[in-house]
């Protein structure tokens, strides 16, 4: 009789899944929120970025995620209807790589500074409660039909992206964000949940204010953990870890600090720090763009990998 076989590694799917679970698997996954084709293309030294250059990027970079963010048409004053949504090279990440595929959906926010314009959309809670009320009912229900087309075509998991803070707290304040926002992201989770797909939040600033509630709507995680906000990694672990999934840390700082050697070893141990205490993935928190330290953020996997 032949020997078993013993696994010692896991493909990006299941090393993904295993820490959404908080279960033990070989390494850190990491993944970033957004590849920007110029990034890609100055990488690769390509004229076009199509999915055969997104894929050997993130692969070379070590990527256990890619982001899907959806093209829709330009409207003036509403939503589209989600059958004009297109998700480009879909069926090319779920089918033809082995990353667990991420759906990006953009939350109320998103949606209202692009309808209304940001400084509109930001008084409209008090000027129109009504049509503030409502905007939010209809950007619900777009991302559960979005939702389930997405389940339907196979992705792993959904991002809600709603940036409800900056660097001090709240943009509507904790009454509107705790009256109306966030009632409606937890009655998106309890509709997506019955699909045992993974649904994270993604939002910039300080959250610390709305945390418990963010657990209590029933996401498995949050991305951003911007710590230049006051969102401390390792302290959101020890309060919420048990419940929730915290991914990205990395800031612009971090990469451009990671060239110094001390500075380097003390990122890494707080990474290894992180990943033992399970439920984190690692990336940067804001995603890849142009002008970002891409060799900061290699110098941090390749440590990571143990290859510094």
């Amino acid at each position: 009789m032949a020997a078993a076989s013993i696994q010692t590694g896991y493909n990006p799917r299941e090393r993904v899944k295993l820490v959404i679970g908080h279960k033990e698997t070989d390494r850190v996954p990491k993944g970033e929120i957004c590849l920007e084709d110029p990034v890609v293309a100055q990488s690769l030294q390509v004229n076009r970025v199509g999915f055969e250059e997104r894929l050997e990027f993130a692969t070379r970079l070590g990527l256990d995620i890619i982001c899907l963010h959806p093209k829709h048409p330009v409207l003036q004053g509403g939503l589209p209807d989600s059958g004009a949504v297109v998700w480009p090279e879909l069926k090319d990440w779920v089918y033809r790589s082995q990353l667990f595929t991420f759906a990006v959906l953009d939350g109320a926010l998103g949606w209202g500074t692009r309808v209304f314009g940001c400084s509109e959309f930001l008084v409209l809670p008090k000027r129109s409660p009504l049509v503030f009320a409502e905007f939010i009912r209809k950007v619900e229900s777009l991302n559960l039909a979005l939702a389930r087309d997405l389940i339907e075509a196979g992705v792993d998991g959904l991002i809600i992206a709603d940036d409800m803070a900056y660097e001090r707290g709240l943009l509507f304040g904790p009454e509107i964000t705790r009256g109306n926002l966030l009632p409606s992201l937890a009655s998106q989770v309890e509709k997506i949940a019955p699909a045992g797909k993974p649904v994270f939040l993604h939002s910039d600033g300080n959250l610390n204010g709305i945390m418990a509630e963010i657990v209590s709507a029933g996401f498995n995680g949050l991305h951003c953990i911007d710590k230049n906000a006051g969102m401390d990694p390792l302290q959101l672990q020890q309060l919420y870890g048990a419940n929730l999934c915290l991914w990205g840390s990395l800031g612009v700082t971090d990469l451009e600090e990671a060239h110094e050697p001390d500075r380097l070893a003390s990122l890494a141990d707080e990474i290894n720090l992180l990943n033992r205490n399970k439920g984190f993935i690692l990336g940067t928190s804001s995603g890849l763009f142009p002008g970002i330290n891409l060799s900061g953020l290699t110098r941090i996997y390749a440590r990571i990998r143990g290859r510094f």
